[in-house]
C-alpha cells in the first residue's frame, strides 16, 4: 500500500475568515484532484493522509500546523509520497519549495503535483542542481 500525503494550503485571499466554507470546498476539490492523480500513478491501493492549512500565512512562513505535521511524517517515514495541486501550495518562495523537496528526497519521499505528476520532481532536481544544493 502506498501512503500518500496530500498537502493543501488555502489562503483567504482577502476574503473574510467567516467565508471559510468557500475555501474549504476549494480545498476538498483540490484534494480530490491529488487523490485521482495519485491513484493514476500508484493504483487503487493508496492510503491517503491529509495535511491542510487554512489561513493567510505569509509565503515565507512554513510554520503552519499541517505543514509541520506533514514534515514530521516525512522524517519519521510515515508517508511515501506527497501530492500538492501545484508547488505554490507549499510556498511561492522558490527556496522554501526546494528546501521542502530536499528534505523529502533525503527521506525517500517523492513530491509530486496533481498537475505535473512525476515531472515536478524532474524540474525540482534541475533547480537543485543549478543552485548547488
Amino acid at each position: 500500500m502506498t501512503r500518500v500525503g496530500i498537502y493543501n494550503h488555502q489562503h483567504y485571499r482577502g476574503g473574510c475568515p467567516g467565508c471559510s466554507q468557500t475555501y474549504v470546498k476549494g480545498m476538498i476539490a483540490d484534494g480530490v484532484k491529488c487523490q485521482n492523480r495519485a491513484m493514476g500513478i500508484y493504483g487503487q491501493d493508496c492510503e491517503f493522509i491529509n495535511y491542510t492549512d487554512l489561513g493567510d500565512y505569509p509565503p515565507d512562513n512554513l510554520d503552519r500546523p499541517g505543514y509541520r505535521r506533514m514534515m514530521k511524517d516525512v522524517e519519521e517515514h510515515n508517508i511515501d509520497v506527497i501530492f500538492v495541486l501545484t508547488l505554490s501550495k507549499i510556498s511561492s518562495e522558490v527556496d522554501l519549495v526546494l528546501d521542502t523537496y530536499k528534505k523529502c528526497k533525503e527521506n525517500g519521499v517523492a513530491l509530486m503535483t496533481a498537475v505535473d505528476g512525476k515531472k515536478a520532481m524532474e524540474v525540482l532536481d534541475r533547480a537543485l542542481e543549478k543552485r548547488g544544493r
